[in-house]
């Protein structure tokens, strides 16, 4: 009997531990607010099951445990609950699609997030997340336009999908 308890425990604790640990550091967080409002973040770390990130347009800094925000110094305080928040990390998978999210690491290694808007013969056009500004790629990583600050040939050393983490 006492095997059991044991047992019944630890998977409850470690089934728990397994549930919270729904993001890691430098995932992309995207929340939709009540009001329905989308905002994209960055996952700085996850303590105690509150996933704590910052906001890429304003710096704002949130942590969320499940869809409530649990901190914040931004313009939602703490208790609102958000519509959804969803957490998306590094995959391997080499085929993309429009609307789905990339890490784009440039040349001198800043790394942003970008949403992909259309997927060409010559390459893919982009929106990055925290500035708007649109890029387009070869398929190889090099940019063939830009509104942002990095020109026309300039080349990435990475750009990698992210999808839903479950």
């Amino acid at each position: 009997m006492k095997n059991i308890i044991l047992i019944l425990v630890a998977i409850f604790f470690f089934g728990s531990v397994a549930k919270a640990q729904i993001a890691i550091a430098n995932d992309l967080c995207v929340a939709t607010f009540a009001d329905g409002k989308t905002f994209y973040a960055k996952v700085l770390s996850i303590s105690g099951g509150m996933v704590n990130t910052e906001m890429l347009h304003s710096g704002s800094l949130y942590s969320f445990k499940g869809n409530m925000v649990s901190a914040s110094n931004g313009g939602y305080k703490v208790g609102h609950t958000c519509q959804k928040v969803t957490y998306y990390g590094v995959s391997a998978r080499d085929l993309w699609y429009v609307g789905e999210y990339l890490k784009v690491t440039f040349g001198d290694g800043a790394t942003f997030y970008a949403e992909v808007e259309s997927i060409g013969n010559d390459g893919y056009a982009t929106k990055m997340l925290h500035s708007g500004n649109k890029y387009t790629f070869k398929a190889d990583g090099t940019v063939l336009s830009s509104t942002g600050v990095y020109p026309a040939g300039h080349k990435t050393k990475a750009v990698t999908l992210l999808i839903p983490r479950k």
